[in-house]
Order: C-alpha cells, then structure tokens, then sequence
C-alpha cells in the first residue's frame, strides 16, 4: 500500500468516525429539529469538500 492510499484511507475512516459523532449527537438532540441541523451541516461540509 503506497502513502497516497494510506493517506485516503485515513482520510475516509476520518469522515466515517464523522458521521457516526454526529450521528451520536442527532440521536441525543433535544428535538428533531437540532438534529436535521446536525445532519444537514455535515452534507453541506461534503458538498464544499467536493466543490474544493
């Protein structure tokens, strides 16, 4: 495995581990509301990574 993959599979355990953070808080908000809020701004954080 040469160091640009190991790089992109950090890279992807990192955006995994992520999600299943914001996924934890979502789970724990107060209302449904706080936790659309949670969820949308990681796929807004996808979109301008990839907008990058």
């Amino acid at each position: 495995m040469t160091i640009s993959q190991k790089i992109q599979n950090a890279e992807q355990r990192i955006k995994e581990l992520q999600l299943l953070i914001r996924h934890w808080k979502a789970s724990e908000a107060s209302s449904e509301h706080v936790a659309l809020e949670l969820i949308e701004g990681l796929v807004i954080e996808d979109y301008e990574f990839i907008a990058s």
